[in-house]
């Protein structure tokens, strides 16, 4: 594979909404910007990937009149005139589109990290590695950003993290469980739905979990359609 040296003011790991913004933030505040995403397109959940809205302070309009400010409010102006219908691929250009505007941010798709040079606590060189084009970069730069969603450059650099639920007093979080436990936000099966006017057999694959209504004795299960996801 070739070898490509990079040396920028701002490394940001993780192209999803998060990255994005801080991206697009150093970017415009002057800075030498590099974003780094391993996946083909922007967005994280937000993108045509996964098909997770922006949900927002609104919540979906629940809230009326509650608004994010600046980059946020920025995207979803932008969405709203190039996207009245809300596909998720034109989001994702969105996305694109805006990042590739700014002089001073490029983009890097496709691209994972994959390890980190530390010295005396500090990040030195990070390596990054594009299979399509069969590229490694060695990427030097003053400010190191961590916006991926498994702490991948935080875990290559060898920082401190921790897992599960924090205990109460650890924070002085009230509504915290007074013990912690190593619990964590699960995850699910993409899948999409589709109504019939009869039965349709379903056979569940051996490993998933049975469930039955005493699993969901303080949330509300929805009983209406499923074209367009649900939330339990």
């Amino acid at each position: 594979m070739r070898i490509i040296d990079l040396e920028v003011d701002v490394l940001v790991a993780g192209g999803g909404m998060a990255g994005v913004c801080a991206a697009l933030s150093a970017a415009r505040n002057g800075s030498r910007t590099l974003l780094v995403q391993d996946r083909s397109r922007l967005g994280g959940n937000a993108s045509s990937e996964i098909g997770m809205h922006i949900v927002g302070a609104d919540v979906h309009g629940q809230r009326p009149g509650w608004r994010e400010g600046g980059l946020i409010e920025e995207i979803r102006l932008e969405d709203a005139r190039r996207n009245p219908h809300r596909a998720f691929e034109l989001f994702d250009l969105t996305l694109y589109d805006l990042c590739q505007r700014e002089e001073l941010l490029t983009l890097k798709l496709d691209t994972s990290i994959y390890s980190a040079e530390v010295s005396d606590g500090r990040i030195q060189k990070v390596l990054a590695r594009c299979d399509k084009t069969e590229t490694i970069y060695r990427i030097q730069a003053k400010t190191y950003c961590d916006c991926t969603g498994d702490c991948r450059l935080g875990l290559e650099a060898g920082a401190e993290f921790r897992t599960g639920r924090e205990p109460r007093a650890l924070y002085n979080e009230p509504l915290a469980l007074e013990k912690g436990d190593k619990n964590s936000q699960g995850s699910t099966i993409l899948f999409t739905a589709t109504k019939h006017d009869q039965p349709i057999d379903f056979l569940a694959p051996p490993w998933s979990r049975k469930m039955t209504e005493n699993d969901f004795l303080f949330r509300k299960i929805p009983r209406g359609s499923y074209e367009y996801g649900y939330w339990w």
